[in-house]
Parts: structure tokens; C-alpha cells; sequence
């Protein structure tokens, strides 16, 4: 499959069927004079839960752009407020973390960024790079066996070990701790859910997690050679 990741960039994957289907996110930030901002990219509708279960009765504004609409969502006691591009197929939100911008700053704001919407995905990009640096790249494929994270491999090289990894067809792996209290780490000992698999190959690194026990799902019947065998099969190329 192609996906196209924030920043614009096609990403190639190939993602073996034993990991089921995934249901695709992203992230990126952008860095400049007075702005830091993170958004969190997700398919079409996510954002519906904002005013229901997130900041319930929340005011909503709505402004109409050029191929999607941007829906601000405040909190009745103004504590908590999200902004949301929301296009034909994805939408991508940030938060403030306090009020809403007023109508001027909003404008302004939404100036900063050019959202474009594609059955693949959403670019999300700074309208002048001279003025913003966008970093924090990745892609996130989420299903119920197992969570995938993709990014570019020179922004994932500070993260990787400093040995080397298993030669696989794809690049290089590792096993990684995962973050876990201990009775979740109790429940993974010694199976395939108990590690982070980190693959990395010449222009994309991806962080694999199966899911398991610690997250109330049953362990998957996979041996450590099957895992491997999965493994070997997966790989990603980040173009541009």
C-alpha cells in the first residue's frame, strides 16, 4: 500500500496480514517565531467525539476553507479548546490548552498551515517554510493485533541502538523494552507481546507493538520464528 504522510512525502508498505488491518493515523509539529503546535492526524469524523466525550457541551465555530472546513471546539469554562481541519477523508486537530483563539488570531493561524486532503492521506504543511520548521514526522497504522509506527530513518536514528541489529531483507532489527507497570509486564513475560520490534532500513524506521494481555486482548497464537518471519516480510520506503 501507499500512504502519504504530513509532510507530503509517499511512504510504501508492506505489511504482512498476520499484524491485521490497520487503520491509519499521523503527527507531525511545526517550530517558529512564536509557535509551537502539534497536530494529530485521523480518518474523517474522529473529531465528532470532542463535543460529546471530550469537552462535553463544548461551542463549536465553524469556518469554510478551500477543500475542508475548520471546526473550533471550546470548552463551557473556556479551560480547553481544539482546532480541526477537517477534509473529504481526514482530519488533523491541535489543542491549546486554554480559550480559543478570537476570530483575528484564528485567521491568522489558519494562514500558517496548508491542509490538503487525499483518499491516502493529508499533507499538512507550513505555507512558508522560511518562517516554520515542521519535524516529528510519522505515520501510525492501528489495529486490533498491533500498532505501527513509521517515520523517516534519518529522523529515527537518534532513537535506534548504537549495536547492530538482525539483518533482515528491510533494514536492520531490533527487540526494545516497552513501557509497561509491572503487572502488565507480568502478564507479557515471556511471549512475543513482550518487546518493541524496531526496524529500520534505509529511509524508514518502524516501531512495531503487538498487542496483548496488558491491553486486555487475548495473546496471540505466534510463536518468536513466526514473528520473524512476519518481520522479515515487513518493509516501508519513505520518498520525500
Amino acid at each position: 500500500m501507499t500512504r502519504i504522510a504530513p509532510s507530503g512525502a509517499r511512504v510504501v508498505l508492506a505489511v504482512p496480514e498476520v499484524f491485521g488491518p490497520l487503520r491509519w493515523y499521523a503527527s507531525t509539529r511545526f517550530t517558529g517565531p512564536r509557535t509551537a503546535r502539534q497536530f494529530f492526524l485521523a480518518p474523517r469524523g474522529e473529531h465528532r467525539v470532542i463535543p460529546t466525550h471530550v469537552l462535553p457541551g463544548a461551542r463549536e465555530r465553524r469556518v469554510a476553507l478551500r477543500g475542508a472546513d475548520a471546526v473550533v471546539f471550546e470548552a463551557l469554562d473556556r479551560s480547553d479548546a481544539a482546532l480541526v481541519l477537517v477534509g473529504p477523508h481526514h482530519e488533523a486537530t491541535t489543542w491549546f490548552g486554554g480559550p480559543a483563539p478570537a476570530d483575528g488570531a484564528l485567521a491568522a493561524l489558519l494562514e500558517t498551515f496548508r491542509f490538503t486532503d487525499a483518499p491516502e492521506g493529508a499533507t499538512l504543511v507550513p505555507t512558508s517554510d522560511l518562517l516554520l520548521r515542521q519535524a516529528g514526522v510519522s505515520l501510525i497504522g492501528r489495529g486490533d493485533r498491533a500498532t505501527l509506527v513509521a517515520r523517516r530513518a534519518v529522523d529515527a536514528l537518534p532513537t535506534l541502538p548504537d549495536w547492530t541489529g538482525l539483518r533482515l531483507p528491510a533494514g536492520e532489527l531490533w527487540r526494545a523494552d516497552r513501557l509497561l507497570d509491572n503487572g502488565a509486564s507480568a502478564l507479557v513475560a515471556g511471549t512475543v507481546h513482550e518487546w518493541r520490534y524496531v526496524l529500520a532500513g534505509a529511509s524508514a524506521a518502524m516501531d512495531l507493538v503487538l498487542h496483548g494481555p496488558e491491553s486486555g486482548r487475548p495473546p496471540l497464537p505466534l510463536t518468536d520464528d513466526q514473528v520473524l518471519g512476519a518481520l522479515a516480510a515487513l518493509d516501508a520506503m519513505w520518498v520525500g
